[in-house]
């Protein structure tokens, strides 16, 4: 298992480190690349959780939606362009609806599709939102692009460190948070991960209140958002979103976390007039 997550990982970093030191149009589209595909298995494997308890949806139309409308943020198509495409897709659903003979089937597709576009899409693309600022001049945004990620994912590996060390320590006395939903989260693996997220986030922004406040705001977000997914998992009796990236799960396994930061770390950054 550690070699094929190793590798997996290996190579997300690879492409997505090329997608951000390439400051040209080369990069932009390894980003756009890496981001569609992301947003077409994120939406295609919550539709497919959702079949495992009886709810059907236009699948393949609804992840197709969400690459585009991923496509249409990174090449900047606008924002008239952006939204008529998931408007067409409502606009299809609502004509399904006219087969009285399949009217409840059809309805129910077309609320579980728009379900998880709100689920997965809505937020992920703050993702390439925090990208394309400063694209071809600054390029600022990637460098928060960057401080968002590592401040998540660290909280997300020090949080499993530190509370698989301490559970050792303890011969398994860790005191669980939510053993109903997670069962491996305890209250010092938490701990952990909320030090090890203001580290480094202090490490980007130097030490001072924002830094403290925005590495605390991004480790709850990611945990949350794990948790979200888990519940969401076990609702669904499944044990990972997908098995397409060997050793790490799914697409959602991978993301769970940034679907609620994205937002905020955006939301935040308008505050502090940042962005």
């Amino acid at each position: 298992m550690f070699w094929p997550r190793f590798l997996s990982f290996f190579i997300l970093i690879g492409l997505f480190s090329i997608s951000i030191l390439l400051k040209n149009i080369y990069g932009r589209i390894i980003f756009a690349v890496i981001f569609s595909i992301g947003a077409f298995g994120l939406v295609y494997e919550v539709l497919s959780m959702f079949e495992k308890i009886d709810k059907k949806s236009y699948k393949l139309a609804t992840s197709i939606t969400g690459a585009i409308i991923i496509l249409c943020i990174v090449f900047e198509l606008g924002f008239k362009f952006t939204i008529i495409i998931p408007a067409l897709l409502v606009v299809v659903m609502f004509i399904t609806l006219l087969d009285h003979r399949k009217y409840d089937d059809s309805l129910d597709r077309m609320i579980n599709s728009a379900s998880a576009i709100m689920m997965t899409i809505l937020p992920l693309l703050f993702l390439p939102i925090i990208y394309m600022v400063g694209e071809g001049t600054t390029y600022q945004g990637r460098e928060w692009l960057i401080a968002l990620i590592l401040i998540t994912k660290s909280g997300d590996t020090g949080a499993y460190c530190i509370g698989m060390i301490y559970n050792k320590i303890s011969g398994g006395k860790n005191h669980k948070i939510v053993p109903n939903i997670s069962p491996k989260k305890s209250w010092e693996g938490t701990i952990g991960g909320c030090l090890s997220s203001v580290a480094v986030s202090i490490c980007f922004f130097d030490l001072n209140t924002s830094a403290i406040l925005i590495g605390i705001l991004l480790f709850f977000g990611g945990f949350y958002g794990d948790l979200a997914e888990s519940a969401l998992k076990r609702t669904c009796g499944v044990k990972d979103s997908g098995t397409i990236i060997p050793g790490m799960g799914g697409i959602y396994d991978v993301l769970d976390s940034l679907l609620l930061n994205a937002p905020m770390f955006y939301f935040f950054m308008i505050l502090k007039n940042v962005l």
